[in-house]
C-alpha cells in the first residue's frame, strides 16, 4: 500500500472541479456572497411569516414554541462556526493530535458546523412530522411546519453558496478538497 503523504501529495481526496460562478467575470466573488445573503433572509422571511400567521389565527390547533425556533438557530449557529474558518487552515499534511497543529482544530471546527446544520434540518424535519403531520392538523397550520424546514434548507443552500464564493480561486477552477 504507497504511503501517499510522503510521497508529496496534500491528500488523497482532491478534485478539481470547473468554478460554477465562471460566467460571472470579475464579480464572481461579490454576486456569490450577495446570493448567500438572499437565500439566508429568504430562509429567515420564510419562518417569521409562517409565526406570523401563527400568531394572528386565534383558532389554531398547534401553539408556537421553542421548539419551532431552536432548529433555525442551530442552523444559523452552523453557518456562522462554518464560515467563520480559515479555508487555508484546513489544507495541510500533519494530523497530529499533539502539538499545536492548527489543520485538526479547524477540521474539527467544520465537523461542527456541519452537525450543527444537519441537526438543525433534522429537527426541523422532525418537528413538521411530530408536531403537524402525525396529529393531522388542518392545512392551514401545515404552513406553520414547512416554513420551518424551508428555513433550515435555505441557511444550509446559503452555507453552501458562501463557501464557494469565498473558496474561488482562480477564475477557471475551483478545488475541493475532501
Amino acid at each position: 500500500m504507497p504511503n501517499y503523504l510522503s510521497e508529496g501529495r496534500r491528500s488523497i481526496f482532491l478534485f478539481k472541479i470547473p468554478n460554477p460562478f465562471k460566467f460571472l467575470g470579475d464579480k464572481q466573488r461579490a454576486i456569490g456572497v450577495y446570493a448567500a445573503g438572499a437565500f439566508f433572509a429568504i430562509g429567515w422571511w420564510a419562518f417569521i411569516d409562517a409565526i406570523t400567521l401563527a400568531s394572528r389565527d386565534p383558532f389554531k390547533q398547534v401553539s408556537i414554541g421553542f421548539e419551532d425556533w431552536i432548529s433555525g438557530i442551530l442552523t444559523t449557529l452552523g453557518m456562522i462556526v462554518i464560515n467563520l474558518i480559515d479555508k487555508s487552515s484546513l489544507h495541510g499534511d500533519t494530523f497530529s493530535y499533539s502539538g499545536d497543529s492548527l489543520v485538526w482544530k479547524a477540521r474539527l471546527f467544520l465537523f461542527v458546523g456541519f452537525a450543527l446544520i444537519a441537526g438543525g434540518l433534522a429537527g426541523s424535519v422532525c418537528v413538521l412530522i411530530l408536531k403537524y403531520i402525525v396529529p393531522e392538523v388542518p392545512e392551514s397550520e401545515l404552513y406553520y411546519g414547512i416554513g420551518q424546514v424551508a428555513q433550515c434548507g435555505f441557511i444550509m443552500l446559503s452555507t453552501v453558496i458562501l463557501w464557494i464564493a469565498q473558496n474561488t480561486q482562480e477564475e477557471y477552477q475551483y478545488n475541493f478538497m475532501l
